[in-house]
């Protein structure tokens, strides 16, 4: 799913071609019909050999369920990684081999690593320059400063159906956490995230949407910190990603135990 954070969209996908996926679903969501958002993506796409799957004007809160269900009805026996534009999965294992232990499964779940700027600021995401090295840390941002949920599905078979946000699902069995829980670099924290979560404020209050709150914790954060993340918080965990977040073991475990909340 692609809606704001352009600059991360070839990353992103360069990412999991890595990963040895072949098949992409792209799907656009714009903020009006002239976004010029389209044709970026159309462009970086086109790069990619993929195209786009869907283009959708509007909330995205209220279609995107259904727009990650569509390709998944049609290939019903297939599995697919599910991921926004700046959500990075990385397997423990060749995904094939990944895909293949968990036959006996219906989904694969993860969670966040918040990639963070060296000096806790939010700096524009560059085309040229690994993204990795550019938020070198990784740390809990997303479930203790906004108080959101860090768990996502990242892996599904078929068109099983999904919580909001892929955060939970509410049938099937999960792969145990024993066996595979994914680690999911978060690179949300960029150029104009104020701006963009004061924007997503204000529209999930007018639409009712509860988690306007999350997105008013993050602004009033930013009011409070002079505009960066205190690396120094020992809340937040943030360490250095060489590449793998050291803490991932221990974030794991506060995570999972944590309520589910459907």
């Amino acid at each position: 799913m692609v809606g704001g954070k352009i600059e991360a969209l070839a990353h992103m996908l360069e990412h999991y071609r890595s990963l040895g996926i072949e098949s992409f679903f792209v799907n656009l969501q714009l903020a009006h019909e002239q976004d010029p958002a389209r044709e970026q993506v159309e462009e970086i796409t086109r790069h990619f050999g993929c195209g786009i799957a869907s283009v959708t004007v509007g909330d995205w809160l209220l279609m995107q369920q259904e727009l990650y269900l569509k390709p998944r009805e049609l290939y019903p026996s297939d599995w697919f990684l599910l991921a926004d534009q700046d959500e990075f999965q990385v397997y423990p294992a060749p995904i094939q081999d990944v895909i293949e232990a968990c036959a006996r499964w219906d989904y694969i779940r993860g969670c966040f690593v918040d990639r963070i700027a060296r000096d806790g600021g939010f700096p524009p995401i560059l085309p040229d320059q690994p993204i990795w090295n550019q938020f070198p840390l990784g740390g809990l941002l997303t479930m203790q400063i906004l108080s959101g949920d860090p768990r996502k599905v990242v892996a599904v078979r078929g068109p099983l159906a999904l919580k909001k946000g892929n955060h939970h699902s509410f049938e099937g069995t999960a792969c145990p956490s024993r066996d595979f829980y994914i680690p999911i670099h978060h690179f949300k924290w960029t150029a104009d995230v104020e701006s963009r979560l004061g924007q997503h404020a204000k529209s999930f209050k007018q639409g009712g949407f509860p988690e306007f709150h999350e997105s008013e914790r993050f602004v009033e954060y930013c009011a409070l910190s002079g505009g960066r993340i205190d690396l120094e918080d020992p809340n937040l965990m943030i360490a250095e990603c060489a590449p793998d977040y050291p803490h991932w073991e221990e974030l794991k475990k506060i995570v999972l135990r944590s309520p589910v909340i459907l």
